[in-house]
């Protein structure tokens, strides 16, 4: 499958890690899952979000939210700006995202984009099974 550009909204996320704290994603989806009903305002709810940001440490499982008005404790929030995304479906075992990011990455120099503010966000809905071959989410990368 071959990347395509994305025009996004601004999507106002909260969940659990942070963006500048070094954390290990797996450590924070058991969590964001043992405490998911006290986020509220919940837009998209199959989807989940996995944000990094460029040149920071740390990971947030989280949410899409209506509103950034009610963090619960232990919990962070961070807005993922509107603009250009170029993304892809990845698919097959979560363990093989690297190739889906070096694909990313290979077609923006090959396309004369940069990146941009973000490194990624992943969406994760009823696709997504873990490390089945048939596992599938998508993944986008901000573009100048």
């Amino acid at each position: 499958m071959k990347p395509e550009v994305y025009e996004f909204q601004e999507k106002k996320v909260i969940g659990v890690g942070n963006i500048g704290e070094p954390i290990n994603p797996g450590e924070v989806w058991p969590i964001l899952f043992s405490r998911i009903q006290e986020i509220h305002g919940r837009k998209n709810t199959p989807e989940t979000l996995g944000v990094i940001k460029r040149n920071e440490h740390g990971y947030l499982a989280g949410i899409e939210v209506e509103q950034l008005i009610e963090i619960p404790e232990g919990m962070f929030s961070y807005v993922i700006p509107a603009g250009r995304y170029i993304g892809m479906t990845h698919k097959g075992p979560l363990s093989k995202i690297g190739e889906t990011f070096h694909n990313l990455i290979s077609w923006l120099a090959s396309n004369n984009y940069e990146q941009y503010d973000i490194v990624c966000f992943e969406v994760y809905d009823e696709r997504f099974k873990g490390e089945d071959p048939e596992s599938e989410f998508n993944s986008y990368i901000q573009i100048k």
